[in-house]
């Protein structure tokens, strides 16, 4: 039985949570503030933090500045900011998804679930295999239709953190982070002309991108499954 941590200051909306998550045979705590979330967390160990941002006593994105620092357990934020600013905070901070208020309880169980998934995968199979393309991490190989697809150290490397962040929105500011060093956080144009390569490389049609997908103004997103959504 998984267990869930929600933490919010609306009443309703604990109760509303609880109910429906332990209606799906999911153990539930719930939290007022941030010090009592940040509390239970040592006490309970929860699979899974939901989170508003606006809290009393420690911010939202406080408790997940402190949660990163010992803990890698997914963190969907729930919270009535819907800016970009707040969303690429919460996610530069480690946070896994973002839902904006108000959300269906459907959407939020879904992703619930797509986080819980990514969590038991202790480990990511050396070949990822998609209805389009096929990635070797083992040998350094893609293919395309059964033909090499040639990347680069670079699409490699981006390719990579992408996939191991399956399902998960990774913003632009991570990403040049990760794949070039912080001094290239803000070069942008960077990753647009990368994508654009890899999607040419491994996309069936790259100007409607169905596995790496574009968050406007946010980051990217690898969906394996290649659905349009």
């Amino acid at each position: 039985m998984f267990k869930i941590l929600v933490v919010d200051d609306e009443v309703q909306i604990l109760r509303a949570l609880k109910t429906n998550l332990e209606a799906r045979d999911y153990k539930v705590w719930t939290a007022h503030d941030g010090e009592e979330a940040i509390r239970l967390i040592g006490d309970v160990g929860p699979d899974l933090l939901i989170l508003d941002l606006g809290l009393p006593k420690k911010s939202g994105l406080d408790v997940l500045r402190s949660l990163r620092t010992w803990s890698d357990i997914p963190v969907i934020i729930v919270s009535a900011r819907n800016g970009d600013p707040d969303k690429i905070a919460a996610l530069d901070e480690g946070a896994d998804d973002y839902l904006t208020k108000p959300f269906s309880i459907g959407e939020l169980l879904a992703r619930v679930r797509a986080a819980l998934r990514r969590r038991v995968q202790v480990e990511l199979s050396p070949v990822v295999t998609t209805p389009d393309f096929e990635i070797d991490f083992a040998r350094g190989v893609a293919t395309r239709n059964g033909e090499v697809a040639h990347l680069t150290p670079l699409e490699w490397k981006i390719v990579s953190v992408l996939i191991h962040s399956e399902g998960r929105l990774v913003t632009q500011r991570s990403l040049l982070n990760e794949v070039w060093g912080p001094e290239y956080e803000n070069e942008s144009g960077y990753l647009r002309v990368h994508m654009t390569h890899i999607r040419r490389k491994l996309e069936p049609e790259p100007a409607r991108p169905r596995y790496f997908r574009t968050e406007p103004g946010i980051g990217y997103r690898f969906n394996a499954d290649g659905v349009l959504r």
